[in-house]
């Protein structure tokens, strides 16, 4: 272990994914909202509708596009406008790295 507490899964906690039927369950309440709301018959109709709908709006197409193509990586670039380099030694690089290293 890497010495974290709570890392989540174990027996007592129902850590994971939640069952397979719940899920289902949860699907089905939505599809007969759709269905319900759009006054289609068919679940597929249903759906349609409710995606002609969000891709009306831009963050509605976005929503779309990282759902069928997965989303993109972000980027996090980490700067430090504080320290120059030329104000460490060699020495406080080594130390300062050490202790990240140690850290994660």
């Amino acid at each position: 272990m890497d010495g974290r507490k709570n890392n989540g899964g174990t027996k007592g906690n129902k850590g994971g994914r939640k069952p397979k039927a719940e899920e289902d369950k949860v699907n089905n309440i939505f599809i007969t909202a759709l269905k319900k709301i759009y006054n289609e018959d068919t679940s597929d109709k249903a759906k349609v509708k409710f995606l002609e709908t969000l891709s009306e709006s831009q963050r509605g197409q976005i929503f779309i596009a990282e759902h069928i193509f997965g989303k993109s990586p972000q980027e996090i670039k980490q700067t430090n406008f504080n320290i120059e380099e030329k104000d460490l030694t060699k020495e406080q690089i080594k130390e300062i790295k050490g202790l990240i290293d140690n850290k994660y």
